[in-house]
């Protein structure tokens, strides 16, 4: 399967928002989002000490000169001359590696940390592929961070079946098991902390959106697209308040539509008005 194929089947959201770019530019998106979904793929359906083991391999072998191996032969060819994704890539599989067991958050410090290594890094990497200044870099890791904090809501009871909880225990101090299993207690925890981590992902998101301004143009629409379906989880997760154990929220093809579409019109406003300003005025 070719990567805009992998991408077209497993992504959902990304893959909409990628057909705005030019072919060259969703190529190399798509061999990104390859990449990290095998690295996810590694940790979540082989996991333990063997998956542990094999992402400890990728990242050693990307931090020589000469990597060996297809996936660090993909890396370094993808990143050639672009030093810091490759970083932000070996950061997102150390945090992967660390993510092979049971995991138990236990504070909103290791949430952010956790968010970082697994989506902050993956808008570094996105700058990098586009050549983006890195003063914009932290606002492209919010917008990661975001969706981190969006799929974590989302898929509360799945981690929870799995023996994992992504909710921080400061905030939500039973185990998996007690969620997955419907105790009452446990499942009130778990909604007031998915309210929680929802208003800080609208945080991020906001940050996000304010780096914006620095994308070329056609990825700027795309990310802008990608982010408001993503922000529709968190929404429809809200409208059927949170009710982790419900099943996993998904947001309409047709609801997906039409925030995308409002999303890029906002966007194509800006950058209208943005264009009509003077460049020592916008500078």
């Amino acid at each position: 399967m070719t990567p805009e194929a992998t991408m077209a089947y497993h992504a959902r959201s990304f893959a909409p928002a990628a057909r705005l770019l030019a072919r060259p530019d969703r190529v190399r998106v798509a061999r990104l989002y390859t990449l990290c979904r095998t690295i996810d793929d590694i940790a979540d359906e082989i996991g333990g000490q063997v998956g542990r083991d094999a992402l400890q391999m990728l990242h050693d072998a990307l931090g020589q000169t000469e990597a060996k191996g297809l996936l660090a032969t993909e890396a370094q060819d993808l990143f050639a001359g672009r030093p810091e994704g490759l970083a932000a890539l070996r950061d997102l599989i150390a945090a992967a590696a660390a993510d092979t067991g049971s995991t138990c958050i236990a504070d909103d410090t290791t949430l952010d940390a956790y968010c970082m290594g697994v989506a902050g890094t993956v808008g570094v990497m996105i700058c990098a592929l586009f050549d983006i200044e890195r003063r914009w870099h932290r606002a492209a890791a919010d917008l990661g961070m975001a969706m981190q904090l969006t799929n974590i809501c989302r898929d509360v009871a799945e981690d929870a079946s799995a023996g994992r909880r992504y909710l921080p225990f400061s905030s939500c101090p039973f185990p998996p098991h007690a969620i997955a299993s419907g105790a009452p207690d446990a499942v009130n925890a778990a909604e007031t902390s998915m309210a929680r981590l929802l208003d800080r992902a609208d945080g991020l998101y906001r940050s996000g959106h304010n780096g914006l301004i620095a994308l070329p143009a056609r990825l700027r629409l795309a990310v802008a697209a990608a982010a408001a379906m993503y922000g529709g989880i968190g929404s429809e997760l809200r409208h059927r308040n949170f009710a982790p154990l419900s099943g996993r929220a998904i947001v309409p093809v047709g609801r997906k539509a039409v925030l995308a579409a409002s999303a890029v019109a906002r966007e194509t406003a800006r950058l209208w008005k943005t264009e009509r300003v003077p460049a020592h005025v916008r500078t």
